[in-house]
């Protein structure tokens, strides 16, 4: 269902049900195929952790290389832990001025349009609408799935760009899982009244404390939203298992960088 692909030095992970779309580019970056130096190693795409600017400049001209995708073609928002979410129509013309804007999710119908989100633990969530051509690049973390970001992005899809519930994939890619995500009541009692909430969280070992099974709180989000779980894909991948892999804050002591997950319409 997933599989890990290399192009020049970009190592990244694709989900193949989506791979079978041939209107489609999409891929969750590892860590590696960069320049970035020491805990940015290597293929670092922020500089807010402290990275130096020109490294993550470089690093975005190896990506644009890899995949024939023209830097400026990369969009990205100013992640702030919310729920808002960018629409860019096929007319939109003023994208350039939208860029750095405060969203954790981006929408769109535009070809050639490379939207992305940077992780290193949250949940990095692809939708597709394979008949409207729409695809979606969404950022969750406690924050964004307690505010129900996944299940306000298909509301959007129906209601901007007329998408059908059963036409929407929607794809869940490496992020910390509930081995390694231990969490305090702040964080649970933001999802009281969350769907199935007892599937999301467990006991911790320590007092006042839970395992909170983040992509599983995502997945039945959409659920709950009206997409059929047989179209909700998931990699069951822990980034902060993965540190050789992937960046993660948690596993790395907040000392990490960020991976880059786009999806394009051709």
């Amino acid at each position: 269902m997933f599989k890990f692909f290399k192009r020049n030095d970009v190592q990244y992970l694709e989900c193949t049900a989506l791979g079978k779309y041939d209107f489609i580019t999409h891929a969750f970056c590892t860590r590696w195929g960069g320049i970035s130096k020491g805990r940015f190693a290597n293929l670092n795409f922020s500089v807010r952790e402290g990275d130096k600017e020109t490294n993550v400049a470089e690093n975005w001209d190896i990506l644009s290389n890899s995949f024939n995708i023209p830097v400026d073609h990369f969009f990205t928002v100013n992640q702030v832990h919310g729920d808002g979410i960018l629409v860019i129509g096929n007319n939109h013309e003023d994208r350039h001025e939208k860029q750095g804007l405060d969203y954790d999710g981006i929408i769109t119908n535009m070809p050639g349009l490379a939207i992305g989100v940077k992780t290193a633990d949250c949940v990095p969530v692809f939708m597709v609408d394979k008949v409207r051509r729409v695809v979606g690049s969404i950022h969750a973390g406690w924050k964004g799935t307690s505010l129900r970001i996944v299940d306000k992005a298909v509301d959007a899809f129906i209601n901007e760009f007329g998408s059908r519930i059963a036409d929407i994939t929607a794809v869940i890619g490496p992020s910390i899982g509930p081995c390694c995500y231990e969490v305090d009541k702040i964080v649970l009692e933001s999802m009281r009244g969350y769907p199935e909430m007892g599937a999301c969280f467990s006991k911790s070992e320590r007092k006042q404390r839970w395992m909170l099974d983040l992509p599983k709180a995502n997945q039945l989000q959409l659920i709950h939203a009206g997409i059929p779980p047989e179209n909700i894909l998931t990699t069951q991948i822990c980034t902060s298992c993965h540190k050789e892999t992937f960046f993660s804050h948690r596993g790395e002591g907040g000392q990490a960088g960020r991976q880059l997950s786009f999806i394009m319409l051709k």
